[in-house]
């Protein structure tokens, strides 16, 4: 009875030693992983290292979207129209400008003085200009003008004498010169 216990008590000592030096799982593709000298280590050839599915395209969507419309007015930050006397109550002046738009554009200017009461008494026929007053992509110079006409000279004493006063501002005014369209997906 002791022999066959001890025979037991063997077996189960090599079985439990033999399943301990079984290699991990994924040794059996020929991947050989095991601790040694208190490290892990991995060993394989070139065609038994762990393979994986890579994925493959199989439908291509575009990607559309709406891009806003812009203008660029370039330089009207520093621009000035400085206006020179034609006669004894006519002045005019210009400045050029360079306009970048990605779309067709109408353009619009106003002439509006400022709000000082002895420049609104001496100012009676006053305008501005734009030409061109269309410009399409990619860009443009437009000529921005003023005028003052009938200048009230006699209305116009409360204003210091000198050059470059300012009298007013002129407005450049833009809108797009295509079909609107309702909000919504491309």
């Amino acid at each position: 009875m002791l022999k066959k216990m001890f025979f037991v008590g063997a077996v189960l000592l090599i079985a439990s030693a033999s399943y301990a030096a079984l290699p991990p799982a994924g040794s059996n593709t020929g991947t050989d992983v095991q601790e040694w000298d208190g490290n892990n280590n991995i060993k394989g050839e070139s065609w038994s290292w762990p393979a994986q599915y890579l994925f493959q395209p199989v439908c291509v969507i575009p990607v559309k979207m709406d891009i806003g419309f812009w203008v660029r007015v370039v330089g009207c930050k520093d621009a000035v129209i400085k206006m020179t006397q034609n006669a004894i109550r006519s002045y005019s002046g210009e400045v050029k400008l360079t306009i970048k738009t990605n779309v067709s554009i109408d353009l619009a200017v106003e002439f509006v003085p400022l709000d000082d009461q002895a420049i609104k008494d001496a100012l009676d026929d006053y305008g501005a200009s734009v030409d061109p007053d269309h410009v399409d992509p990619p860009e443009a110079i437009v000529t921005i003008g003023a005028h003052v006409n009938n200048f009230k000279i006699d209305k116009s004493g409360a204003l210091s004498v000198g050059s470059c006063i300012q009298v007013g501002n002129v407005t450049l005014k833009v809108r797009p010169s295509v079909t609107p369209k309702l909000k919504g997906a491309c």
